[in-house]
């Protein structure tokens, strides 16, 4: 297996592509990176920024560049002895006419090999959408569309299409008879009626490529006789011109175009979260797993790629036996991760066979141990005064959770109810009943989902869904009959076999659900509305707690090295809500909260001239002025200069923000008043004339000194805790970005690039020209360069002791601590870790405010010598070593036995 010794996570698109990729290889190699870790490159929708929009997974995407031009980048990364992790998508592909294996089942329905490969209901209860599959894409009624126009009609090189404005969809062959017979109702046409019959009954049980040539042959075949062509252009346009006829042709065919806005009320796919444009695959499906997987199968039998990261593996119906049959398929030398958010006392399942999760759990472990517990306590103090209406946390995540199933899932959670009915499980209750039982406990459940296997539930699952049928008690007691008979139902024995089936199945489409509601009423809902510190409102994390003990971050990662040591460490992810150094910053907020209270509440007296009252409203709202000023500190520019692109950059990230908050506007019905409102407020707090910043600059400058300290402690512990270090493209330099997709803007490598040479050839000339240097390019993130290039290549030198070391929290003396220490160590190697905790001064010689001077307690059988990897300073000592030594030179030390 191909062990990471650190990845470097790339975000490929038509703006960096394979060629872009092999440009900075180098660059990467002498970083010490090890992996390239790809986004997705397998056919996506155009201009597709991301790649989790898949339209072919046989197909190298083509704005990446041809399958040869990634061949060739393969045989580099391969030069110098580099690996390729890859990103997956299993659960979705993109609901697009590139999606040639949809088109076909809108095509031809039941008669395509693809009908059982989309999560398509096509028996749903409607009667308008049995036999048919969802095409929720208009922006008005269908009836309004056609009378618009704005459907029609059309002939192509590759059959009869129905347009929609620009994009062309297939007719289905189920429409075909009405043409054929307004054909028998004009002057006989026997050639083209029977090439149109013909066309008809070569549609079924062929392979799409078959299909295809069949298609094109028929058109040919036209063009070839203008007077049979001429004449079904007649017909088309005959239909055309007649909405009720086209009417009739839309609606016998294997699907049904109708309004977006329709499925926040009914549906009949399911789709990625509450995207419309991702439609979900049958994966529990053996020949769907095979189907999809040969080429990412053919890429890794040829050694182009060698490991694989599972995105939304929480999508999947049985992610375990997924898991199972990933592994049969690639064998045990592949590195295998997932995508997976655990909560605070969530484990990934131990039987599945990965190496671990893509790591946002060890976000969470490192920004609650940056916050200062009692700083962030004097925090959401200071929120609960400002904001004495907003509710507690947890209840906000149950209502927001609750809108989100109430108005935008609501057709989900009406096939649950109905699958339950349909699966003989309703019993002697009433439907209505059972629904809101159903939605109760789904509101209810403390996690993402469970992953049954089979029944009765045991262990953690068990206790993790007794937990959610109590909640869902309190929530609403007067369905405790339908909740206690449904907890019955998961938690004891089925009555026989084919009742375990039925049940078991039901409840893995329930956790189908749980996910995207969690997800949607969490992360992309409580976690714009709940600010008391929105460092913690983040993918893995949670504001429910602000701060963790260094004892507690301790104990943590002697979890984490005992049963994940090779997932990976992530502090910035694609998905993440803003950069991982503006999240140092704000953390910063814990350590000087009554200076961060003082300067709010000025800001919010000072700046009441530009709120505005519209429509019984004051804009902004209080709690989206205190988002503005917590998104100011985080990413405000390192140079403190104010652009009109950083101000347009801030105005979209709280367009975006505001609307996944769902209060004042969103994304269904936006209230482009009051958005426009909020960004009014921004650009003229900014303005020249303005007091603001002349309070602000002075500020963030103070939360600035201390960041920089901060953000090289996260840099350094990512790299040499527990687990495998996942860097975020662009991110060994200060990353302040805001969510996505700020966060996938254009990454300056030429200037990574230079700073990095120049690091290389200063540190020929010694430690005080690498010292100087440091000191000159400060500002641009130089620290935070140079301690990930200097871990990374002396971890690529000792593998063992990182994968396999033991972790080894050290002590250290006195009450008040400012720093946090730990050692790692496999035989005789030896490495140690220092960061600074307590609030210091930096100005490369730190001075440590805390108190009298405190000793790192070395163990007993440690060495007695050891060498600053930074500074190149040697510390001797048999049993204690001075923290304000180790920071004399430089604010962060890794310690390595020189002995």
């Amino acid at each position: 297996m191909h062990i990471p010794s650190a990845t470097y996570r790339i975000q490929l698109h038509k703006d960096f592509t394979f060629k872009d990729l092999q440009r900075i290889l180098e660059y990467l190699h002498t970083l010490g990176i090890s992996t390239i870790y790809a986004s997705p490159i397998m056919q996506a929708t155009p201009g597709s920024l991301h790649g989790y929009d898949v339209t072919d997974p046989h197909t190298i995407n083509s704005e990446l560049g041809t399958p040869d031009d990634f061949k060739t980048l393969a045989r580099e990364v391969k030069k110098k002895d580099m690996f390729w992790l890859q990103d997956i998508v299993p659960n979705h592909m993109a609901f697009h006419i590139g999606n040639y294996r949809l088109m076909d089942v809108l095509e031809r329905g039941p008669h395509s090999p693809y009908y059982n490969y989309f999560d398509i209901n096509w028996n749903h209860h409607s009667p308008e959408l049995k036999g048919k599959v969802m095409v929720p894409f208009l922006g008005k009624e269908l009836s309004t569309c056609i009378e618009d126009g704005e459907i029609r009609l059309a002939i192509s090189e590759n059959g009869i299409k129905v347009k929609y404005m620009d994009t062309a969809y297939p007719l289905s062959v189920s429409a075909y008879p009405i043409i054929i017979k307004a054909l028998e109702n004009d002057d006989d046409d026997p050639f083209l009626r029977g090439k149109l019959n013909d066309l008809l009954s070569g549609s079924e049980n062929i392979a799409f490529q078959a299909w295809e040539v069949l298609q094109q042959g028929f058109i040919g075949a036209l063009e070839k006789s203008p007077a049979d062509l001429s004449k079904l252009e007649e017909v088309i346009a005959a239909i055309n011109d007649d909405n009720k006829k086209l009417l009739e042709v839309i609606n016998s065919q294997y699907y049904r175009l109708c309004f977006w806005k329709e499925t926040d009320s009914q549906i009949n796919y399911r789709r990625f979260f509450t995207v419309n444009e991702l439609i979900c695959l049958r994966m529990e499906d053996k020949k769907v797993f095979e189907e999809y997987h040969t080429y990412l199968y053919k890429l890794y039998k040829d050694k182009i790629i060698h490991g694989l990261r599972i995105d939304h593996i929480d999508g999947l119906k049985d992610p375990g036996q997924y898991t199972k049959d990933l592994r049969n398929l690639v064998g045990e030398s592949c590195y295998l991760i997932a995508e997976k958010i655990l909560e605070a006392k969530e484990d990934m399942p131990e039987h599945w066979p990965l190496e671990g999760t893509s790591g946002y759990e060890f976000l969470s472990f490192l920004n609650q141990l940056l916050t200062h517990r009692k700083g962030a306590k004097q925090l959401l103090n200071f929120y609960k005064e400002l904001m004495p209406d907003i509710p507690s946390y947890r209840k906000l995540i149950f209502e927001s959770k609750t809108l989100i199933l109430e108005n935008y899932m609501k057709g989900e959670w009406e096939n649950l109810t109905e699958l339950f009915r349909l699966d003989g499980l309703q019993g002697e209750f009433d439907i209505a009943r059972i629904k809101q039982a159903l939605g109760l406990f789904m509101l209810s459940l403390p996690v993402y989902r469970i992953y049954p296997e089979s029944l009765p539930l045991k262990g953690q699952s068990l206790l993790t869904v007794h937990d959610a049928f109590e909640k869902a008690l309190l929530a609403d007691e007067s369905y405790i009959r339908e909740l206690n008979y449904i907890k019955e139902l998961f938690t004891t024995p089925p009555a026989d076999q084919n009742a375990n089936a039925r049940v078991l199945s039901f409840l893995q489409r329930l956790m189908q659900f749980t996910g995207p509601l969690t997800a949607k009423g969490v992360e992309d809902t409580t976690f714009y509305i709940y600010n008391p510190l929105i460092s913690h409102d983040e993918v893995g994390d949670a504001p429910a707690t602000l701060g963790m003990s260094i004892q507690a971050f301790h104990e943590k990662m002697l979890i984490r090295q005992a049963a994940t040591p090779l997932s990976l460490n992530a502090t910035a992810t694609h998905d993440t809500k803003r950069g991982e150094d503006a999240r140092v910053r704000l953390n910063v907020l814990s350590r000087i909260p009554e200076l961060w209270k003082e300067h709010v509440t000025e800001w919010i007296r000072m700046n009441a001239t530009f709120r505005k009252e519209m429509n019984g409203k004051t804009v902004p709202q209080l709690n989206d002025e205190y988002f503005i000023y917590q998104s100011m500190v985080g990413g405000f520019p390192e140079d403190f200069q104010i652009t009109d692109e950083w101000i347009k950059r801030v105005q979209a990230y709280l367009n975006k923000s505001l609307r996944e908050a769902k209060v004042n506007t969103n994304w269904s019905e936006p209230d482009e008043q009051y958005e426009k409102g909020c960004n009014d407020f921004i650009k003229k707090i900014v303005g020249e004339r303005h007091h603001f910043l002349p309070s602000f600059i002075p500020f963030i400058k103070t939360v600035y000194e201390h960041a920089m300290v901060y953000t090289l402690s996260q840099t350094l512990v990512k790299l040499t805790a527990p687990g495998i270090p996942d860097i975020y493209q662009g991110c060994e330099l200060w990353d302040l970005s805001f969510v996505d997709p700020d966060n996938r803007r254009p990454v300056d490598y030429n200037m990574r690039m230079e700073l990095l040479w120049q690091l290389v050839l200063k540190e020929q000339k010694g430690k005080d020209a690498v010292m100087e240097f440091l000191r000159e390019h400060r500002q641009a993130g130089i620290e935070k360069l140079f301690v990930t290039w200097k871990t990374l290549n002396f971890r690529k030198s000792q593998p063992l002791l990182f994968i396999k070391g033991d972790y080894i929290p050290l002590q250290i003396s006195g009450k008040d601590l400012s720093a946090a220490a730990y050692a790692r160590k496999n035989g005789q190697s030896w490495v140690m870790v220092v960061i600074p905790l307590g609030l210091v001064k930096h100005d490369m010689n730190i001075e440590n405010v805390s108190g009298p001077d405190q000793f790192i307690i070395l163990p007993e059988d440690s060495p007695a010598q050891w060498t600053n990897l930074f500074t190149g300073e040697i510390f001797e000592s048999p049993n204690q070593i001075s923290i304000q030594d180790i920071f004399k030179e430089f604010p962060v030390a890794l310690l390595v036995n020189s002995a």
